[in-house]
């Protein structure tokens, strides 16, 4: 029954009418936004005062109905993303060793690998760090034996493969979420779409699955992930960010696909 029908036949009361909206966007998408709750509170004419709405929330949240999912985001889904970083901590043990003060970050195709349509063969580990320490990890990279690449450019990534231990080294990005030297799954979804791009990876529709698959069975902050799509600039991120909003309008209230304050 559509909230609406739900609202008028019952005469909820303003908690109820929130609480029935939100189950009734989870069970379209379980992700829903603070804008998008209000909105559906006014299209149904019941008007509750922000602070209000916060107030509920809290308790929600509290009550295990709702799960924070990031700033005025909620999911209904309990387990957040775990990351594994297995694939990934020899490379990190190794530069860590070598070079202790050393400030970088890295992720593997190999920790997304599972969620994909279709399971990659062979993997590519990302590496960053500041631009002056980036010939040097390179160097010693290859003495240990693996397939490096050096900041690559979109022109050479069309020739680019995928071989035994290849790890590409770019220069590293402020604001990109990391826990320790371990990019997480919001900064690692953003990377993993521009890469598929430059690099060829996976294509287009094979991201949009992995990406859907991963927030479908794990939580994720979808307000840090589409903070850091919109700071890494380009004309791509924005085609994404609407792609998304565009897939997600048509079965789902999840319309505020926007930074919000």
């Amino acid at each position: 029954m559509e909230v609406k029908k739900i609202l008028k036949k019952n005469k909820l009361s303003g908690k109820e009418s929130l609480l029935a909206i939100i189950k009734q966007s989870f069970n379209q998408h379980p992700y829903v936004s603070v804008p998008v709750l209000r909105k559906l509170l006014e299209q149904n004419k019941n008007k509750i005062k922000p602070a209000t709405i916060n107030r509920y929330l809290v308790i929600f949240k509290q009550d295990g109905v709702i799960y924070g999912a990031g700033r005025g985001w909620y999911s209904s889904i309990s387990k957040p993303y775990p990351l594994d970083v297995l694939s990934i901590e020899k490379v990190v043990f190794e530069i860590e060793k070598k070079y202790p003060l050393l400030d970088f970050t890295c992720w593997s195709t190999e920790q997304i690998s599972s969620y994909g349509h279709h399971l990659l063969s062979k993997y590519v580990t990302f590496l960053y760090t500041d631009r002056d320490s980036m010939p040097s990890v390179y160097e010693f990279l290859v003495e240990k034996g693996y397939d490096v690449h050096l900041n690559p450019s979109k022109v050479e990534g069309k020739n680019f493969i995928i071989r035994s231990n290849t790890i590409v080294i770019r220069p590293s990005i402020s604001t990109q979420p990391a826990v320790g030297h371990f990019v997480k799954i919001e900064g690692l979804l953003v990377e993993l779409f521009l890469e598929s791009i430059d690099l060829n990876l996976i294509d287009y529709e094979e991201y949009l699955k992995t990406f859907d698959n991963v927030i479908q069975q794990f939580r994720i902050s979808m307000a840090l992930f589409l903070d850091y799509a919109q700071e890494r600039k380009s004309d791509a991120i924005i085609q994404l960010i609407e792609s998304i909003k565009a897939e997600f309008s048509i079965n789902s209230p999840l319309i505020d696909f926007t930074k919000s304050k």
